[in-house]
């Protein structure tokens, strides 16, 4: 199970790498085509991710990987776990945006994508690791 444990940080770490370089290269190419600063965040919120997407999947997770923690007897501290899941929340907010554009079960999507999702994968992060 540890092994699973380090595979999927390291694939969330890599995907959410992925996303945020893709979503810095995106609002440079829009700042350099000359829209304005409130233009570029507008732009990476509607089409990248929002904040509060992101806060909503960080506090889940890392709320689930530390009572895990507790409950297994490991001390994961709230500053190593939103370490630890702050690239989940951005894959996830990234996901729930873009797979919810068009879908007629939005709130169903947001809620499994945003608590859902993060909670399940920081107690499995936690439980194992």
């Amino acid at each position: 199970m540890h092994t699973i444990a380090v595979a999927l940080q390291w694939t969330v770490l890599v995907a959410g790498f992925t996303v945020l370089v893709a979503a810095a290269v995106s609002s440079i190419r829009v700042k350099l085509s000359g829209a304005g600063f409130g233009t570029v965040v507008e732009h990476v919120e509607r089409r990248w991710f929002g904040a509060g997407s992101v806060l909503l999947a960080l506090l889940t997770g890392a709320a689930a990987m530390v009572v895990t923690g507790r409950l297994t007897g490991g001390g994961v501290g709230i500053d190593e776990a939103a370490l630890v899941v702050f690239p989940l929340a951005l894959v996830a907010s990234f996901a729930v945006r873009r797979l919810t554009a068009r879908d007629a079960q939005r709130t169903t999507a947001r809620v499994t994508g945003l608590v859902v999702v993060p909670a399940l994968l920081g107690a499995v992060m936690s439980a194992t690791g």
